[in-house]
């Protein structure tokens, strides 16, 4: 069992040892990706006068923090081969959760936060439950799950106009707030990477959810408890939509029905553009985190075209296709190649 579970581990990190640092994927991929926002950013003054500026970077963070939350929950659960399609109403029922108990029931924000993220988590141990015990495919669980949620939303608001947000959570997450000069939402962006690093990339946990993607069979015959972390990696996803759902509140002001609706797909695709390969164990926070700042970049220029909302639509699509063209030949190998050739280098020295 000790042999397993070295082969295993070393699987996991044999990667990263192979090549030096500055070589490896997990480097040279969010590099490439800051390089192209950061020219996508400056091509931007063609169409505004306003890019590029301090300002216009500060907006491209805070929006790229929502979909950095979420994209960290979204990634993991692709990691293991799911998709998580209950995000919008995961979003909507936390943030409407602070924002009732605040507005209707006086309560304190802190308190409603952790009742919010309380329901998240357990809607996140059903999908999880359901998934790995009865092998149902996730998206269509996650999808009837997201029905649920809206529909129980409604139910709870009675249809009545979105409550408003805490003036402490407005505070954090509208940009108005500073801290050590910048807005609160940059910093907690830093946060978030530097925490999802460690979870993701550093930890037992995250190293076992890394070895279930690539090998679930591998996972049980080192002796990893692998429906439990399935049915974690959907608690972890659900919590990260139920942050998201707190900060869009702060972010927009009140708790619409329709709050999360359009942040689902820029999650899903950061983590693609990211590099990561659904259901292969293979893939980069840090890399993921850059496309998020790479897509929200893109969203900013579109916007200032001035282009009719299908235009920027088939824009973005656009753009999309070709960062993970890109993102393809600046590697040389595809992703699920440089997979394959790591289990290959490590079955051959063990």
């Amino acid at each position: 069992m000790m042999a397993t579970t070295t082969f295993t581990e070393t699987m996991v990190t044999s990667s990263s040892r192979a090549v030096p640092w500055w070589r490896s994927p997990g480097f040279v991929r969010p590099v490439v990706l800051l390089v192209i926002a950061v020219a996508v950013l400056v091509a931007g003054r063609i169409f505004s006068a306003g890019l590029p500026s301090w300002g216009a970077a500060e907006a491209i963070v805070t929006q790229s923090l929502f979909v950095a939350v979420l994209a960290f929950g979204q990634g993991l659960v692709m990691l293991i081969g799911g998709l998580d399609l209950s995000i919008p109403g995961v979003i909507a029922l936390s943030a409407t959760t602070v924002a009732l108990w605040t507005s209707a029931f006086k309560g304190d924000a802190l308190t409603g936060v952790l009742i919010a993220l309380a329901c998240s988590a357990l809607v996140g141990l059903i999908d999880g439950f359901l998934i790995a015990r009865f092998q149902i495919p996730a998206f269509i669980v996650t999808l009837a799950m997201g029905g649920v949620l809206t529909g129980l939303t409604i139910g709870v608001t009675f249809g009545r106009t979105a409550p408003p947000s805490p003036a402490a959570i407005v505070l954090l997450f509208s940009g108005s707030g500073k801290l050590f000069g910048v807005g609160i939402p940059v910093v907690v962006f830093i946060l978030v990477g530097i925490i999802g690093y460690f979870i993701q990339s550093r930890s037992t946990w995250g190293r076992r959810v890394y070895l279930f993607g690539s090998s679930p069979a591998a996972s049980r015959l080192s002796g990893v408890p692998v429906r439990r972390v399935e049915i974690s990696v959907y608690v972890v996803g659900a919590l990260a939509s139920g942050i998201a759902g707190i900060m869009l509140l702060g972010f927009s002001g009140n708790a619409q029905l329709s709050l999360g609706d359009e942040w689902m797909m820029p999650a899903i695709a950061a983590v693609l553009v990211g590099g990561t390969v659904i259901g292969s164990g293979y893939g980069f926070w840090q890399s993921t985190l850059m496309s998020c700042v790479l897509l929200t970049t893109i969203t900013v220029v579109i916007q200032a075209t001035g282009f009719s909302q299908g235009w920027k639509n088939v824009l973005y699509g656009v753009v999309v296709l070709l960062a993970l063209l890109l993102m393809r030949r600046g590697t040389g190998r595809s992703p699920m190649r440089l997979l394959q050739n790591r289990i290959r280098r490590t079955a051959g020295g063990n």
